[in-house]
């Protein structure tokens, strides 16, 4: 029976392993092209572009700064690689941290130009 869980999944940026992990999120969505006509009964649509995200959230805080490019390695436990960019660039940062609880960095990375 294959493991699905979570705990072993790891994430690289830019050749660097991002630790300790706690989490990674992997989306993919389109814009919505409007492709009715005036006689159309109902509105059609096209899917656009794709657009790639890949999020995730490490323990403690970290050098990766806006604007970083590099290579993102995802590697599931259940060895899947959903989420990996060949080319990723760091678009949002956001380091938070409570009384009593540790400090987190959640970083969003979407894909970059081809050199």
């Amino acid at each position: 029976m294959a493991d699905d869980g979570f705990n072993g999944s790891t994430i690289s940026f830019a050749t660097v392993n991002q630790a300790p992990l706690r989490d990674i999120t992997s989306s993919d969505g389109a814009a919505e092209v409007d492709v009715s006509g005036c006689a159309d009964a109902i509105k059609t649509y096209e899917s656009g572009i794709s657009d790639e995200t890949v999020t995730f959230t490490i323990v403690g805080g970290s050098t990766i700064a806006i604007g970083d490019e590099g290579a993102v390695v995802v590697a599931w436990n259940d060895a899947g690689a959903d989420g990996s960019l060949t080319n990723g660039v760091c678009v949002g940062k956001e380091t938070s941290g409570s009384m009593d609880g540790e400090i987190l960095t959640a970083f969003t990375i979407r894909p970059a130009p081809a050199a």
